[in-house]
Protein backbone atom coordinates (compact mmCIF):
# COMPACT_ATOMS: atom_id res chain seq x y z
CA UNK A 1 0.00 0.00 0.00
CA UNK A 2 1.24 3.46 -0.94
CA UNK A 3 2.17 6.03 1.74
CA UNK A 4 0.03 9.05 0.86
CA UNK A 5 0.91 11.33 3.78
CA UNK A 6 3.81 13.33 2.34
CA UNK A 7 2.74 13.38 -1.31
CA UNK A 8 -0.99 14.00 -0.93
CA UNK A 9 -2.48 14.39 2.53
CA UNK A 10 0.03 16.77 4.11
CA UNK A 11 0.10 19.18 1.14
CA UNK A 12 -3.71 19.20 1.12
CA UNK A 13 -3.85 19.81 4.87
CA UNK A 14 -1.26 22.58 4.59
CA UNK A 15 -3.21 24.29 1.79
CA UNK A 16 -6.46 24.05 3.78
CA UNK A 17 -4.90 25.58 6.91
CA UNK A 18 -3.30 28.39 4.87
CA UNK A 19 -6.57 29.09 3.07
CA UNK A 20 -8.57 29.25 6.30
CA UNK A 21 -5.93 31.42 7.93
CA UNK A 22 -5.77 33.83 4.97
CA UNK A 23 -9.56 34.02 4.71
CA UNK A 24 -9.83 34.77 8.45
CA UNK A 25 -13.25 33.16 8.67
CA UNK A 26 -14.70 35.00 5.67
CA UNK A 27 -14.71 31.99 3.34
CA UNK A 28 -14.39 28.25 3.43
CA UNK A 29 -12.22 26.60 0.80
CA UNK A 30 -13.84 24.42 -1.80
CA UNK A 31 -12.01 21.19 -2.50
CA UNK A 32 -11.57 22.55 -6.03
CA UNK A 33 -9.69 25.57 -4.53
CA UNK A 34 -7.41 23.17 -2.69
CA UNK A 35 -6.84 21.13 -5.86
CA UNK A 36 -5.77 24.30 -7.64
CA UNK A 37 -3.52 25.40 -4.76
CA UNK A 38 -1.75 22.03 -4.58
CA UNK A 39 -1.67 21.17 -8.29
CA UNK A 40 -3.34 17.87 -7.43
CA UNK A 41 -6.29 16.35 -9.23
CA UNK A 42 -9.66 16.91 -7.51
CA UNK A 43 -9.97 13.13 -7.14
CA UNK A 44 -6.74 13.04 -5.10
CA UNK A 45 -7.79 16.02 -2.98
CA UNK A 46 -11.10 14.29 -2.30
CA UNK A 47 -9.28 11.14 -1.16
CA UNK A 48 -7.08 13.27 1.08
CA UNK A 49 -10.12 15.05 2.51
CA UNK A 50 -11.72 11.71 3.41
CA UNK A 51 -8.50 10.56 5.08
CA UNK A 52 -7.99 13.82 6.98
CA UNK A 53 -11.62 13.94 8.07
CA UNK A 54 -11.56 10.32 9.26
CA UNK A 55 -8.70 11.27 11.60
CA UNK A 56 -10.58 14.33 12.93
CA UNK A 57 -8.17 16.83 11.36
CA UNK A 58 -10.73 18.62 9.16
CA UNK A 59 -14.50 19.01 8.88
CA UNK A 60 -15.93 18.72 5.37
CA UNK A 61 -19.37 20.03 4.43
CA UNK A 62 -20.80 18.05 1.55
CA UNK A 63 -23.31 19.70 -0.75
CA UNK A 64 -25.70 18.17 -3.26
CA UNK A 65 -23.09 18.62 -5.98
CA UNK A 66 -19.94 16.64 -6.35
CA UNK A 67 -16.68 17.07 -4.47
CA UNK A 68 -15.83 20.26 -6.39
CA UNK A 69 -18.61 21.98 -4.42
CA UNK A 70 -17.68 20.55 -1.01
CA UNK A 71 -16.09 22.92 1.49
CA UNK A 72 -13.80 22.55 4.48
CA UNK A 73 -15.38 24.29 7.47
CA UNK A 74 -12.69 23.88 10.08
CA UNK A 75 -9.41 22.29 11.05
CA UNK A 76 -8.35 20.93 14.41
CA UNK A 77 -5.53 22.19 16.58
CA UNK A 78 -3.70 18.97 15.78
CA UNK A 79 -3.96 19.84 12.06
CA UNK A 80 -2.34 23.21 12.78
CA UNK A 81 0.44 21.49 14.72
CA UNK A 82 1.05 18.97 11.91
CA UNK A 83 1.63 21.75 9.36
CA UNK A 84 3.80 23.70 11.81
CA UNK A 85 1.42 26.59 12.42
CA UNK A 86 1.10 25.76 16.11
CA UNK A 87 4.11 24.38 17.95
CA UNK A 88 4.18 21.08 19.75
CA UNK A 89 5.62 21.08 23.25
CA UNK A 90 8.86 19.63 21.87
CA UNK A 91 9.10 22.33 19.19
CA UNK A 92 8.48 24.97 21.84
CA UNK A 93 11.32 23.60 23.98
CA UNK A 94 13.63 23.50 20.93
CA UNK A 95 12.83 27.16 20.22
CA UNK A 96 13.41 28.04 23.89
CA UNK A 97 16.84 26.39 23.77
CA UNK A 98 17.74 28.24 20.54
CA UNK A 99 16.71 31.58 22.06
CA UNK A 100 18.59 30.94 25.29
CA UNK A 101 21.72 30.10 23.30
CA UNK A 102 21.31 33.26 21.20
CA UNK A 103 20.81 35.33 24.36
CA UNK A 104 23.96 33.83 25.83
CA UNK A 105 25.91 34.66 22.67
CA UNK A 106 24.82 38.31 22.94
CA UNK A 107 25.21 38.67 26.72
CA UNK A 108 28.22 40.86 27.61
CA UNK A 109 28.31 39.82 31.28
CA UNK A 110 30.35 36.62 31.60
CA UNK A 111 28.48 35.31 34.66
CA UNK A 112 25.04 35.83 33.10
CA UNK A 113 26.29 34.36 29.81
CA UNK A 114 27.37 31.23 31.69
CA UNK A 115 24.00 30.93 33.44
CA UNK A 116 22.13 31.29 30.16
CA UNK A 117 24.28 28.57 28.60
CA UNK A 118 23.67 26.28 31.59
CA UNK A 119 19.93 26.86 31.32
CA UNK A 120 19.99 26.18 27.56
CA UNK A 121 21.98 23.02 28.19
CA UNK A 122 19.56 21.82 30.86
CA UNK A 123 16.49 22.62 28.75
CA UNK A 124 17.96 20.77 25.78
CA UNK A 125 19.52 17.91 27.71
CA UNK A 126 18.45 15.80 30.65
CA UNK A 127 15.59 18.14 31.62
CA UNK A 128 14.19 18.30 28.06
CA UNK A 129 11.38 15.83 28.76
CA UNK A 130 10.43 17.70 31.93
CA UNK A 131 10.33 21.01 30.03
CA UNK A 132 8.24 19.40 27.28
CA UNK A 133 5.81 17.83 29.76
CA UNK A 134 5.36 21.13 31.61
CA UNK A 135 4.90 23.00 28.33
CA UNK A 136 2.32 20.47 27.14
CA UNK A 137 0.43 20.82 30.43
CA UNK A 138 0.41 24.61 30.12
CA UNK A 139 -0.79 24.46 26.50
CA UNK A 140 -3.52 21.98 27.43
CA UNK A 141 -4.66 24.15 30.34
CA UNK A 142 -4.76 27.27 28.16
CA UNK A 143 -6.89 25.41 25.63
CA UNK A 144 -9.35 24.45 28.36
CA UNK A 145 -8.37 20.79 28.42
Amino acid sequence: MQNTWSDRDLPVLDAIVKYLDDAAGSAWPYLSDIAEATDLELKEVTKAAYALESDGLIDVRRSMGGPDSWTVNSVSGEARRLVGQWPTAEQFVDELVRRLQAAADEEPDEERRGRLRELASAAGGVARNVFADVTAAVITRQMGG
